[in-house]
């Protein structure tokens, strides 16, 4: 088997058919603990890993594996199975925001949109700050969460960016990460599709002009004001984390406190 070795900084794990496959575990919580490795993983799309990538996936205790992609995204770059691994594909887009808009977020449209000018930074704020809210998906995260036998969870979209941005944010922020580490853990998506990007712009990029290529620049990075746009969103809506995790998805103090016994450890 390939021996992958794994960035101790951005926990990246360099799968060859898989981008932004990383764990999440390690981050310090406010209280002074620690995110315990193993439990949660975030990717892009999973439809290319090689035979030897799914070797080493099998040893990471996988349960579960949540896509995000809605269902006609899923069926073009279906998941490999995954030994041992319940498979659920709930498409992440808020009860308010139009299904057609969530549909354009598969990542030939979205290229697409950057090569007419049709996407910019603007848009993908908008859409951030939608996610949070009535969201399937999101749900269905923070029940699986609470079920130890359901970890290690693994969830994805097509390029583990914009929908998995969100829902990892949301994991962390419920462990009690604080939101300066979440926003750093969202960043690191740069570097996790550096390589694809490059890839990508060197094949269209002859037939990009000035609009289009700023386009592409922006719905290809990860970006602040992005997460915060959700973040921002949430506080306004809510006053506060606390009260967001409780409307929305029950999730009380007595359990997310039951949450954080099991998900963290002491340092």
């Amino acid at each position: 088997m390939t021996h992958y070795a794994i960035d101790p900084v951005s926990r990246i794990i360099p799968y060859q058919g898989a981008n932004n496959f990383r764990d999440m575990g390690g981050y310090e919580t406010e209280d002074g603990r620690r995110v315990k490795y193993g439990l949660f993983f975030r990717s892009a799309e999973l439809h290319g890993l090689t035979e030897n990538d799914l070797l080493h996936l099998h040893t990471l205790g996988i349960r579960t594996v949540l896509d995000y992609r809605h269902e006609q995204e899923a069926a073009l770059k279906p998941d490999p199975a995954i030994a041992g691994a319940v498979y659920e594909c709930i498409p992440a887009f808020a009860a308010d925001l139009p299904i057609a808009a969530a549909q354009s977020h598969t990542m030939e449209e979205l290229l697409g949109g950057a090569q007419t000018g049709g996407f910019g930074p603007e848009m993908l704020a908008g859409f951030y700050a939608k996610l949070p809210f009535g969201n399937a998906s999101y749900r269905r995260l923070m029940d699986l969460i609470q079920e130890p036998e359901r970890l290690g969870l693994l969830h994805h979209c097509a390029a583990g960016k914009d929908r998995t941005g969100v829902g990892s944010a949301l994991i962390l922020l419920a462990l009690g990460v604080p939101e300066e580490t979440v926003m750093l853990d969202y960043l690191l998506t740069n570097e996790g599709l550096a390589s694809f990007k490059a890839e990508i712009l060197a094949r269209i990029a002859p037939a990009l002009d000035e609009r289009a290529l700023q386009g592409f620049q922006a719905i290809m990075a990860a970006k602040p004001e992005y997460l915060n746009a959700a973040l921002e969103a949430i506080k306004e809506r809510y006053g506060s984390y606390e009260a967001y995790f409780e409307q929305e998805y029950g999730l009380t103090a007595e359990r997310l406190d039951a949450l954080r016994s099991y998900c963290l450890e002491t340092i």
